[in-house]
């Protein structure tokens, strides 16, 4: 009685755990690709596709006789459209043009006024050298003159007659007439350096003039292809809307032509291909299904197959944020909603089979009077436990029964915390409710 009790309590808690209530489509996304879901989703949308195709023929069939004027009103709006975007696009070719014009010219005197300043540049180097050796000369020229002064102060009589010989006299007047000469060629270099400084200070003058006008006409050049690029700009942002207007326009044609078109009988065509697309996707539905049907029952590398031989997954294991799902804690992390084991369907009374060879642990209803769902607790050894809910209250197995793998434990039902038929399944590893998609095929 003691050991039973113990049972009890530890299923309460599993249990609480991996009890849900879910009959709706499922609230988490599929762990992987589902093939035949993909297919019977397929099925679907081609179903709803014809049933759309064979209203609209209806409709078109009824609207056939105003589709006249609305082509005629949509070729007259297109036509005025087409023609303003014609004369817009023109305008902006030529501004364009301008454009690609100004900017050519802009950079041909942003290098000249380039060019212009370095040379400018070396002229004011060549002036300041020149201006030095200005200078020196000059320096020179006054030296000499001043040692000339200095040597006129003794007259070339007294010279001769204080020389030692009439030879040396005659080397020393020499002397002083040889530094005249060399002081009027010195001269001439002093007057020839000035006239050309001057002249190349002049040409600085003129080309610092040159320069200054030129930047004044780059910076109208500028804002002249400012003001061109920003006209571009709004011309092209105005040609954009034209082109947008006019692509609404051919639509619009288009639309109203398909639908002259579809009115004599195109859409019957359509609602025949759509046909024979639906009747192929209901056969690679039933195809896919029969391998999934036929896939679920072998068993896995846990020696486990699906609890149901057909079915739909309403609910994935796992996190959630289904407020009616308790809270758990997986692996060490803390989850406000968890649902602990799978949920499939196919309909009140389908056979729930074992899931592998194993002993029953608990059948009924062993949750009592805390739960009032039936259900089957199955041990499959090394602390694996696979655990089946919300059964019809049709008691077919009793606990240290041994079952085999495929064995018929009870049929999908409604009981206990549910609202509809279902199957809720879940795997037991260890005491920790793990993801059962691990352990079937």
């Amino acid at each position: 009685m003691r050991r039973r009790s113990h049972l009890t309590v530890t299923l309460i808690a599993l249990v609480m755990v991996g009890t849900s209530i879910v009959t709706t489509p499922s609230r988490d996304p599929a762990l992987a690709a589902d093939p035949l879901a993909d297919a019977k989703a397929q099925q679907q949308a081609l179903e709803k596709t014809l049933s759309q195709q064979r209203a609209a023929l209806a409709t078109l069939k009824a609207t056939s006789a105003t589709l006249a004027g609305k082509l005629d009103s949509a070729k007259a709006e297109l036509a005025a459209v087409t023609s303003e975007y014609n004369r817009v696009s023109g305008l902006l070719t030529e501004v364009r043009e301008q454009v690609a014009e100004i900017t050519a010219r802009l950079a041909d005197l942003r290098a000249q006024i380039d060019e212009l300043d370095a040379e400018l540049l070396s002229l004011a180097h060549q002036i300041k050298v020149q201006g030095e050796a200005l200078r020196a000369r000059e320096a020179l020229l006054q030296e000499h003159l001043r040692n000339a002064y200095e040597h006129s102060q003794t007259s070339m009589l007294e010279l001769i007659l204080s020389a030692d010989s009439l030879d040396a006299a005659t080397t020393q007047v020499g002397y002083l007439l040889s530094i005249s000469d060399q002081d009027r060629q010195l001269a001439d270099e002093v007057r020839d350096l000035r006239a050309d400084l001057e002249t190349r200070r002049a040409s600085l003058r003129d080309g610092r003039r040159v320069l200054s006008d030129a930047r004044d006409v780059a910076d109208a050049e500028a804002a002249v292809l400012a003001e061109s690029e920003a006209e571009l700009a709004a011309m092209e942002a105005e040609l954009a809307a034209l082109k947008a207007a006019a692509d609404r326009k051919r639509g619009e044609q288009e639309a109203a032509l398909n639908a002259a078109v579809e009115a004599r009988g195109d859409v019957a065509a359509q609602i025949a291909a759509s046909e024979q697309a639906a009747l192929a996707a209901a056969r690679l539905v039933a195809k896919l299904q029969a391998e999934e049907d036929a896939r679920r029952q072998q068993p896995s590398a846990f020696g486990f197959r699906w609890p149901e031989d057909s079915f739909r997954v309403t609910q994935e294991w796992g996190p959630t944020t289904f407020v009616l799902e308790g809270p758990y804690t997986y692996h060490g992390t803390y989850y406000k909603h968890f649902h602990g084991g799978i949920d499939i369907a196919n309909g009140c009374g389908t056979p729930i089979r074992a899931v592998g060879n194993g002993t029953v642990k608990a059948s009924g209803r062993p949750l009592w009077p805390w739960d009032s769902g039936y259900g089957v607790v199955i041990s499959h050894g090394s602390g694996v436990q696979s655990w089946y809910w919300h059964l019809k209250a049709q008691v077919i197995v009793s606990p240290g029964q041994a079952v085999s793998i495929g064995q018929v434990i009870g049929y999908e039902g409604n009981t206990g915390n549910s609202t509809g038929c279902h199957l809720h399944f879940a795997i037991n590893d260890h005491s920790i409710w793990e993801n059962p998609r691990v352990y079937l095929p």
